[in-house]
């Protein structure tokens, strides 16, 4: 048996990939220098059915040991890394268990349970099933250092609700994150505004509001996508607990229809000929029609759409068309030129 317990310094990217979504990236950020609480990640080969295995709980003690000889009155979070946690499809954000202040061996062997037991629940299975999940998870665990969180927030790069890239969006309460995710807590709101991060939001976080926006937009350029973090701070010092793809990022608010679908990814838009046709802003109906019969046109379901809503007018998509005609006859130029005769000139 190799390979079971690893602290977030040892864990490479190989054994990062079998960490789970949230045990792979705070190693990663560890690794990388950011600000992360000190912490190990038990992998699933340490489970034999429904058990620790004894040599896995043995490197437990050694990894829990290592950390209390450096703080002092140590008290420890256990968390879940299911595989399919924290991913790109889905975050399963509160769904599966977390028990936190613990101290004690005993304590900590039976949140480890508790967390690993979660992955059976019905809440998991239900937002399997939505997410179109296979519902049994592999799940590794993480044990982390607990810091006592004056201030504790998230923060997303992106606003998931608008799709805007124009500001990061965050918000915090006093005391532990929990009271923000459960809501028993009201939130303070502030927001970075792009490309320097100029803060807007309470006096009282502005002394920790720089350093976040740089961390932030150095996680999101070197991960290559909106990222939804979790961070605190304590004894005056920032600290980040967790960063994960925004899941539930959508290119425009329908209840508001404010659309700007260039914002989802880098492309090239052109609105020849359709913009003939239709020249003027489009009223949510005309929308909700041409964008069903774009989804029933496809011969990927979920993939090239081929228009775009920017602003109230539609658009064709040219690097979806592109990449298409590249994939089914293997030439870019053969694509370029059929595009050429029907949109013109292609910078």
């Amino acid at each position: 048996m190799i390979n079971m317990v690893k602290s977030f310094q040892e864990l490479t990217p190989e054994l990062q990939a079998v960490a789970g979504g949230k045990g792979g990236m705070l190693a990663r950020m560890f690794q990388s220098g950011y600000p992360v609480p000190d912490g190990f990640v038990i992998l699933p080969s340490a489970f034999q059915g429904e058990k620790l295995n004894e040599k896995a709980w043995n490197e437990i003690l050694l990894s829990l040991n290592i950390i209390r000889k450096n703080n002092e009155g140590a008290l420890f979070a256990v968390r879940s890394s299911a595989l399919s946690e924290d991913s790109a499809q889905a975050s399963f954000a509160g769904e599966f268990e977390t028990v936190l202040n613990v101290r004690t061996d005993k304590e900590i062997q039976e949140a480890i349970y508790t967390v690993f037991e979660s992955r059976q629940s019905e809440r998991v299975k239900a937002y399997s099933f939505v997410q179109d999940i296979e519902e049994t998870h592999q799940i590794a665990v993480v044990i982390q250092l607990m810091v006592q969180s004056e201030i504790s927030g998230v923060l997303f790069t992106a606003d998931p609700i608008t799709g805007s890239f124009e500001n990061m969006i965050g918000n915090y309460v006093h005391g532990l994150g929990e009271q923000l995710v459960s809501g028993k807590a009201n939130a303070y709101n502030f927001k970075f505004r792009r490309p320097k991060g100029k803060y807007n939001g309470p006096d009282e976080f502005k002394k920790y509001a720089f350093n976040l926006y740089q961390y932030a937009a150095k996680l999101e350029k070197e991960l290559g996508s909106p990222q939804d973090i979790e961070w605190t701070v304590a004894k005056g010092k920032l600290h980040l607990l967790q960063a994960r793809p925004i899941t539930t990022l959508t290119s425009g608010n329908l209840d508001t229809y404010e659309i700007n679908e260039s914002l989802e990814r880098d492309a090239l838009w052109v609105n020849t000929n359709v913009g003939e046709a239709i020249p003027d802003v489009v009223t949510p109906l005309t929308w909700s029609l041409v964008r069903a019969l774009d989804i029933e046109s496809g011969f990927v379901p979920g993939y090239y759409l081929w228009s775009g809503n920017i602003c109230g007018r539609i658009y064709s998509n040219i690097s979806q068309r592109l990449s298409a005609i590249t994939a089914l006859y293997g030439s870019s130029k053969l694509g370029l030129k059929i595009l050429r005769e029907v949109f013109g000139h292609i910078p």
